[in-house]
């Protein structure tokens, strides 16, 4: 009786240990995932996937970045009113929608895509001068490529069944004015289609009324996915403000609560970059990365969208300099 006690009591902590064993696995692997989701570097091996949390939580802490989406051109022989303006307040429409940019509504339709556009070209220096001047971080060209009409059903008799037909191609490219260079070039194709009993001409397709309203539903239709390639392009960018003003110890950026800085953030303040060119061909190539001075913490806020900050290390800031996030 003592002997088979004794085996019981043996099975029974053999048992236990390979559940606490199975137990301490499971634990294991579990700290092991969280080791395997942080970026590879030079304590994790080489990087692709940036998932670590400080990453995430940079990256979703971004400030907005000011934008300004130009008029399209409408490159097509089809004459339809204010077919351009219309694109561009479809595509400002959406993006506003975002709540994840600033448009600053005096900065929209003050110029067309088509100052900056020679043939096929872009004149991208003068591009990149006129962001700057107008103080925003990216800059949105596009156009009208191609607009098709088609109407089909029943010629005859006074209810004549029809469908109309308007498709789009529009094409829009984007640019960082930090960096000067392009960041997006994208092509998006959208229709409308009305199906109508047609008693007089005013609902036919030779009616100019009629036409516009169709190619502007297909505009609509063509803007809702190009939004998606829009933000992805724009959160990969940097932001980054400038010293506006300096006042005794007070150093006012131009961004601030509006922007999505908080009291407390560091920025790093760096000389403006210079302009690059060919010395060949006097293309213009992009643009420096400017000379670090130090950093400066947000203390306060003023106005809409503007934030007091004090020097945090270093020093030498000078209006016009430029801030990031640290």
């Amino acid at each position: 009786m003592g002997c088979r006690m004794r085996i019981v009591w043996s099975l029974s902590l053999v048992f236990a240990l390979s559940l606490g064993a199975c137990a301490r696995s499971q634990k294991f692997d579990r700290a092991q995932e969280v080791y395997e989701d942080y970026p590879k570097s030079y304590y994790y091996g080489s990087d692709k996937e940036p998932t670590a949390p400080s990453k995430r939580v940079e990256m979703l802490g971004q400030p907005k970045k000011r934008v300004v989406v130009f008029n399209f051109l409408n490159h097509t022989p089809v004459v339809s009113k204010g077919v351009g303006e219309f694109a561009a307040d479809e595509l400002r429409r959406e993006l506003f929608n975002t709540r994840r940019l600033i448009l600053p509504p005096e900065l929209q339709s003050k110029l067309d895509s088509q100052a900056f556009v020679d043939g096929e070209q872009i004149r991208v220096a003068q591009l990149i001068r006129e962001g700057r001047k107008l103080g925003v971080a990216v800059v949105v060209l596009g156009r009208i490529s191609k607009i098709v009409f088609r109407q089909r059903g029943d010629e005859v008799g006074l209810l004549r069944q029809k469908q109309s037909l308007a498709a789009v191609d529009i094409e829009m490219k984007m640019f960082d004015i930090q960096s000067g260079r392009e960041i997006l070039a994208v092509g998006r194709s959208g229709q409308a289609a009305s199906n109508n009993l047609v008693m007089t001409e005013d609902q036919s397709l030779e009616n100019a009324e009629y036409r516009g309203e169709l190619v502007r539903l297909a505009i609509r239709d063509a803007m809702r996915p190009l939004v998606g390639d829009i933000m992805k392009g724009i959160e990969k960018l940097s932001w980054q403000g400038k010293v506006a003003k300096i006042v005794g110890g007070k150093i006012y950026v131009n961004s601030g609560r509006g922007s999505g800085l908080v009291g407390g953030d560091i920025l790093r303040v760096s000389t403006p970059g210079e302009d690059v060119y060919d010395p060949d061909t006097g293309a213009f190539l992009g643009r420096t990365d400017g000379q670090l001075k130090g950093t400066l913490e947000v203390v306060d806020f003023v106005g809409q969208d503007a934030a007091v900050a004090v020097v945090h290390t270093g020093g030498n800031v000078n209006q016009g300099d430029t801030v990031q996030l640290y």
